[in-house]
């Protein structure tokens, strides 16, 4: 019976781990055979893609790297004080062309405005299809950038360094003064200019609270001002860990942690291009350029030429620097490759960028806004100094303002490329180019 009863025992622990192991393996292979969502609304069919950079200078620094502190083991080469050589200012790409053309067939470069990168054109903060593999599904060759500075790009660490040495031998005063101030748009600031609004007013996070566009206390609810509608951004894509506010650092804000953990937030990136040197222009106004609208123009001008002539997208902060890249083409006697200039709530200074109305008698130009945003009379008379030309005979190219909200899309924030209506408003930016830019007659260069 002992043997019989040992027998069982065996038996049963056996039966126990086999039945533990079936039920490991069906939930794991329930977890396997879970499919992750699909961002595109279709596969893509492409016959090439990749990414290079364009641009960029070569520095030779005593900066380059940060020296070991006193009485610390030696450093690897690398490490040691310099001089050393380090290439700064050139500008990541990424590109993919379709194996079917539009019918323009010119490429379409897209840049990103302040604080982002080119994440925020690949795809939606909750998982849908963004504007690079859009353009690219309906027949454009689309390339995307990260600016001068910013993302892949890189930035210039030695001038930091450098201020830091200078700060530590005493140099206190230029040190410091050598260190740039590295700006970017913070969470709650990107709610208040682009979704919606701190309550009371004159509140901080710590003592008021985050509420959208159209909230029952919505502070500014006039029709005739904005168009206070539900924006149609994802404010509902959040991140659980950070709603908790699990590992964080500080206070926590006062209101709904909903909308302190938008899965936005995480594209946000500090504008590292004030690493990099300025300029100045002659034929601009003012004549000092920042290292924005220095070296990334420089760049997208570059790329055009590459090419073989392009359409430029440009967004917010960008809007300024595709303007730039206008005045330096012209400089360069190859302003024809400019087949199209889009500027996307952004600035249209003809003086500040040194063109004129007359520089786009043969590009086609378009101004656009959404809805939060009021209409910018800089770029409505750049627009209407074109169309006078057009009035006299003078040019060609077309000219356009479009303002989604006469349109009747409404809740268009800022963050367009991102909004749940992002596809319709690609169409739209799409049949403008279809309608206003003449085609190429010629398969368009993916690098060389």
């Amino acid at each position: 019976m002992r043997r019989k009863s040992g027998f069982i025992r065996q038996l049963g622990c056996g039966l126990s781990a086999a039945i533990l192991f079936v039920a490991m393996a069906t939930s794991l292979s329930g977890q396997a055979v879970q499919k992750p969502k699909k961002f595109l609304t279709a596969p893509l069919l492409i016959e090439d893609q990749g990414s290079f950079f364009i641009g960029g200078v070569p520095k030779v620094t005593d900066h380059a790297t940060v020296p070991p502190a006193p009485g610390a083991t030696p450093a690897p080469a690398a490490a040691v004080p310099g001089p050393h050589q380090i290439t700064i200012g050139q500008m990541y790409v990424q590109f993919q062309i379709p194996v079917r053309k539009y019918r323009p067939g010119w490429p379409v470069i897209m840049v990103h405005g302040s604080s982002h990168t080119a994440a925020c054109l690949e795809s939606t903060p909750d998982g849908r299809e963004g504007w690079y593999p859009y353009f690219v599904r309906k027949g454009v060759p689309s390339y995307v950038v990260d600016q001068s500075g910013r993302g892949r790009s890189g930035f210039d660490q030695s001038v930091v360094h450098e201020g830091e040495a200078r700060i530590n031998s005493g140099d206190t005063k230029d040190g410091t003064e050598l260190i740039p101030a590295f700006g970017r748009i913070t969470d709650d600031g990107a709610w208040t200019q682009w979704f919606g609004h701190l309550v009371p007013t004159d509140s901080t996070i710590l003592t008021g609270k985050l509420i959208p566009h159209a909230d029952p206390g919505d502070p500014n609810p006039n029709p005739d001002a904005f168009r206070h509608v539900a924006p149609l951004f994802p404010i509902d894509s959040a991140d659980r860990n950070v709603i908790s506010r699990s590992a964080a650092i500080g206070p926590a804000p006062t209101g709904s942690n909903d909308y302190y953990a938008l899965e936005y937030y995480k594209q946000l990136v500090p504008n590292a291009e004030v690493t990099l040197p300025s300029s100045t222009c002659s034929t601009c106004d003012p004549t000092t350029l920042s290292p924005a609208n220095t070296w990334t123009p420089q760049n997208l001008a570059r790329l055009v030429e590459r090419l073989g002539g392009a359409i430029v997208v440009t967004h917010s902060q960008s809007g300024i620097m595709g303007h730039h890249m206008t005045r330096i083409l012209k400089e360069r006697g190859h302003l024809d490759l400019l087949k199209g200039l889009i500027t996307l709530e952004g600035s249209c200074s003809l003086p500040n960028s040194g063109l004129t109305a007359a520089d786009f008698d043969n590009i086609p130009y378009l101004a656009l806004k959404g809805d939060y945003t009021a209409t910018s009379m800089v770029s409505q008379d750049t627009v209407n100094a074109i169309n006078a030309r057009r009035a006299v005979k003078l040019g060609t190219a077309k000219a356009d303002y479009l303002k989604l909200d006469e349109m009747g899309m409404l809740g268009v924030t800022h963050m367009m490329m991102l909004d749940k209506r992002n596809l319709e408003i690609a169409d739209v930016i799409l049949g403008w180019v279809n309608r206003s830019v003449p085609g190429s007659g010629r398969r368009p260069r993916a690098t060389n």
